[in-house]
């Protein structure tokens, strides 16, 4: 906005130096007087003290095309004014909304990856606050759409982390095209809240699998906006632990702890095919904790039990809603 706002401004200083130039060499008039000419033109005001009605037919079509462009450009700026004064007020209400988020999710970067998240995140009406550098990217207004909040600035800097209240947020999404670049935004925001979940985007495997065991820090291998609905699960609920894909079909898996007052409780494997196709890969119960690979359909889950599943995100989404591990 900036950069067309001076474009304009520049436009206009200029065609109004061309036209005062114009005028005194045509029309004869005093360096002032064309001066004067030229803005009561360009500003339409005219008051008739100067007049082309007698002058030449070109000189009229020079007035006329000068009229014509800075009205058009008139128009643009009066456009830009009243959009910033807009998204200023937007901002200012963001703001405040921002100050009082709590257990809400903060997304970093706002490519085809980030929109993506933010756009299942959103559809399971998911708090969601992004932080984006550039605030003319491309999926910005896209974003602002979706009715959230956007703080333009250096993720990795503690002023910028808390403008989203990140000590009151459950979740943070790194999904930059950096590696390094979401670690540093990983880091950070555990040195503000240690105890935030994270999920970060990665491209070196090698690198991933380090972080993981290094720092206990979630990680999504992605390279495409494919994985978004795995990282807005890992996001929302913790009990995903990885993904896979089967063909084109994105496979998560998740570890569910079966809570206190679960739906899950007194069931066995086989009823959560009511949720959905899924597979399950692993049962421990909370008796023994005697791990069993590929448990038994009608192996019957407890309070306490932990089960392994694997299945898409639809259906992974509605089994942590039964258990009571993600609101819905």
């Amino acid at each position: 906005m900036r950069k067309t706002f001076l474009t304009i401004v520049v436009l206009s200083l200029l065609m109004m130096a061309i036209s005062v130039v114009v005028f005194h060499t045509v029309l004869g008039l005093g360096w002032v007087d064309s001066l004067y000419f030229v803005v009561t033109t360009m500003t339409t005001t005219g008051y008739g003290d100067i007049s082309l009605a007698k002058e030449s037919t070109g000189i009229k079509l020079f007035g006329v095309m000068l009229m014509l462009t800075s009205a058009a450009l008139m128009t643009a700026t009066l456009g830009m004014v009243t959009d910033y004064l807009l998204h200023a007020r937007l901002e200012n209400f963001f703001g405040r909304r921002r100050s009082r988020m709590k257990n809400h999710i903060v997304l970093c970067g706002l490519g085809h990856v980030g929109i993506r998240v933010l756009e299942q995140l959103r559809q399971w009406g998911q708090d969601v606050v992004v932080i984006e550098r550039e605030e003319s990217g491309r999926f910005v207004e896209e974003a602002r759409r979706l009715g959230v909040a956007i703080v333009h600035g250096d993720v990795s800097t503690p002023s910028v982390l808390e403008q989203v209240n990140i000590k009151e947020a459950r979740s943070i999404i790194a999904a930059t095209d950096n590696d390094l670049a979401n670690l540093e935004i990983a880091l950070s925001a555990r040195n503000l809240r240690p105890e935030i979940r994270v999920v970060l985007r990665m491209f070196d495997a090698n690198l991933a699998s380090k972080i993981r065991s290094g720092f206990g820090i979630k990680t999504t291998f992605s390279t495409s906006a494919l994985a978004a609905p795995a990282f807005a699960m890992a996001a929302v609920d913790p009990s995903v632990v990885g993904s896979f894909y089967v063909g084109e079909e994105l496979m998560l898996i998740i570890q569910v702890e079966i809570t206190d007052g679960s739906a899950l409780a007194g069931r066995t494997i086989e009823g959560l095919s009511e949720y959905g196709g899924m597979s399950a890969l692993c049962f421990q119960p909370a008796k023994n904790g005697q791990r069993q690979m590929h448990p038994q359909a009608d192996t019957m889950l407890a309070v306490g039990d932990t089960l392994t599943i694997s299945a898409v995100p639809e259906v992974c989404q509605r089994i942590g809603e039964a258990n009571g591990t993600i609101r819905s």
